[in-house]
């Protein structure tokens, strides 16, 4: 009972809900503000920031986000930003890109269903629907970390590997799931890549 309380502290995380996103046009400013104070709760470190004006310059520099508007960032370009926030803490730069990709190819197509605001509200609700089988999930890893090392008298000893266990039984778990996602990267958006550049190959021929 006692770790299932702590479980569902660790899970409180902000989110920036599909409805209080802004559909008006923002300066750098007002975006950093904006995500700054809708994601401040998942910092690890008080003094971490979710976004900084170097960051997103970058950004548009290695081509994960479309340049702004005349120095204004529209309603598509913070999602894009709130996606890259999410999968940089384990996708490479180079993986961000081919994942968003076929996002940014329609991000001036005002007539593209879905929209930009409808594939988030929807993977948003996915995501949320999803938490129930998360904990699940964790729990079960932590009743097994709990069988482990039995045969210690020492109970702070025994506490301690438990717990070891336990983390490492998690990032295992990380692991297989960031191959995985890496390999299906590799599969779906590499060769699209590959097709692009041939193209322009031949062009220039």
């Amino acid at each position: 009972m006692e770790f299932e309380k702590q479980l569902e502290e660790w899970m409180k995380l902000d989110y920036v809900l599909p409805e209080d996103l802004p559909n008006i046009e923002l300066y750098m400013d007002q975006v950093t503000t904006f995500l700054e104070e809708q994601l401040k709760n998942t910092k690890r470190f008080e003094e971490d920031k979710i976004f900084t004006k170097t960051m997103i310059n970058n950004y548009t520099k290695n081509h994960l986000l479309p340049p702004s508007n005349k120095k204004k960032y529209s309603r598509n370009h913070m999602i894009l930003l709130i996606y890259i926030y999410y999968l940089k803490n384990f996708l490479s730069i180079s993986d961000i890109k081919n994942l968003l990709d076929p996002l940014n190819e329609h991000f001036e197509d005002s007539d593209m269903k879905p929209s930009f605001y409808q594939i988030y509200d929807e993977i948003f609700h996915l995501e949320h629907n999803h938490n129930s089988s998360i904990k699940k999930s964790i729990t079960e890893a932590f009743n097994k970390a709990a069988n482990t090392f039995s045969d210690l008298e020492d109970s702070n000893e025994k506490e301690k590997l438990q717990q070891f266990a336990f983390i490492t039984l998690l990032g295992y778990d990380i692991y297989l799931r960031k191959q995985m996602i890496e390999k299906m990267i590799d599969q779906l958006y590499q060769p699209v890549q590959s097709e692009k550049k041939d193209k322009k190959a031949k062009k220039k021929k």
